[in-house]
């Protein structure tokens, strides 16, 4: 038995046009100038972009892409904290297999609320898809780059409900890509999880069958160092040179953490064209490592942003973990040059939204009408003398005032338009109390 879907309806039909005004980003640039933006929602674009002498304490920048998630998780936020990798994937599987379906569609609006109130507008997501879920996502007005997580036959302990194994697996995600081909907010991809829970026969076989359908690929390679050593000594080589050399690697393959990626593995990225989803607060409260974005960045690797799972963040404050990623850098390489703000905003809107199977937006005439309005007249905001640097250094989910995908609102005045925040929390915190796991919560 299944409840009614978490969406706040309507009623009415939004409007075909609407007009935001502020200081919007030119990704790449230095200048910030005072915009009016005209959003189609019926063919999801910006209509038109008009430079305007209007005072404005708004900054416009293109919607937030999360390159990688698991937000059917949410509900499981704050367990096993202190641990390792290894040892906090016992506990919180442990915990998952016990969700039914209609507890991750919960888990998933409460995800939800939590990223659109934080400025994303679309995410990279390996968990246990099924068209519920998918569906529950076109309802909020989100984008999701959706992959069905693989695990192999001998690994029963990794097997979540609803999970098929494999190869079942493989196949269901193929008919999902089917179900929602031409879906403009929804792309499928292969979610083989890791090589210690997949292992090189599966790498092969999704590589093969990506080969075939042309879905793009969301697999972890090289989080942690114990990851990398039961790698070389299974299959002798280290997880990224395994998929590699399964042709796993390719352009449309987004690969998750690569914390302990080697020179060899970064040359093997490079070469294959794949992205590396960076997931700078996870790696950091697992004590998983610092992944080398530098080395990636000189090797022209397309790196991308992510939050990782709301259960091992244990937030989904994009804003928050790019700021991370670029301090991390800046100290490692103890230079202020490492990584700019600029850059990195790149990472978490352009270089994520294709890395993601979407349309990138730079917000102008004919580009995806996916953007966010962040407010700078706090205290802790003035003065703005670069927006560059307001969003890179100051910028939180308090600051987010309006949201659009494919310029439909999903939050207007830090007000949420399509999804029930109340009742999500309810749902949510009974799901918890069911489970005796600890209350959800937006923070």
């Amino acid at each position: 038995m299944t409840t009614d879907l978490p969406s706040r309806p309507s009623g009415r039909r939004p409007r075909p046009e609407r007009s935001v005004t502020g200081r919007v980003l030119t990704l790449g640039g230095t200048q910030a100038p005072v915009t009016t933006l005209r959003l189609s929602a019926e063919d999801g674009t910006v209509l038109a972009a008009e430079q305007v002498d209007t005072p404005t304490d708004r900054v416009i920048v293109p919607g937030l892409v999360n390159a990688h998630a698991h937000s059917g998780m949410a509900v499981l936020r704050g367990l096993g904290d202190g641990l390792v990798l290894e040892d906090w994937l016992a506990v919180v599987m442990a915990a998952e297999n016990t969700l039914t379906e209609d507890d991750m569609r919960w888990s998933l609006s409460l995800a939800m609320c939590e990223m659109i109130r934080g400025g994303t507008t679309a995410f990279a997501d390996m968990f246990h898809w099924t068209e519920p879920l998918i569906d529950t996502v076109i309802e909020a007005g989100m984008r999701v780059s959706a992959a069905p997580v693989v695990f192999g036959p001998d690994d029963k302990p990794y097997a979540a409900a609803g999970a098929l194994g494999y190869p079942a697996q493989l196949d269901h995600t193929e008919r999902l890509a089917a179900r929602y081909a031409g879906e403009p907010l929804v792309q499928v991809m292969y979610g083989p999880h890791a090589v210690y829970t997949s292992g090189e026969v599966i790498f092969r076989d999704v590589a093969e069958r990506a080969a075939r359908s042309g879905l793009g690929i969301h697999v972890h390679l090289s989080e942690t160092p114990r990851e990398v050593a039961g790698s070389v000594a299974r299959f002798g080589a280290t997880p990224i040179a395994v998929a590699a050399r399964t042709g796993l690697l390719g352009p449309a393959t987004l690969i998750a953490h690569a914390t302990k990626a080697t020179a060899d593995d970064i040359r093997l990225i490079a070469e294959s064209g794949a992205t590396v989803s960076h997931n700078p607060q996870s790696n950091l409260k697992l004590g998983s490592g610092i992944a080398p974005v530098r080395a990636f960045l000189d090797a022209g690797v397309p790196v991308a942003i992510g939050t990782d799972g709301p259960a091992s963040n244990d937030s989904l404050d994009l804003l928050r973990d790019h700021r991370l990623a670029v301090s991390l850098q800046r100290g490692v390489a103890e230079t202020a040059d490492a990584w700019d703000t600029a850059g990195a905003l790149t990472a978490i809107t352009t270089t994520g939204a294709t890395a993601l199977g979407f349309t990138p937006t730079s917000l102008l005439p004919g580009d995806p009408a996916d953007l966010v309005v962040l407010d700078t007249s706090s205290a802790r905001a003035q003065p703005v003398h670069s927006p560059y640097a307001f969003v890179g250094w100051v910028a939180t989910a308090a600051d987010v005032r309006d949201v659009y995908v494919a310029g439909r609102p999903l939050l207007a005045d830090g007000e949420l338009c399509t999804l029930d925040e109340e009742r999500i929390l309810f749902e949510t915190r009974r799901i918890a109390t069911r489970l005796g796991l600890p209350e959800p919560s937006l923070s």
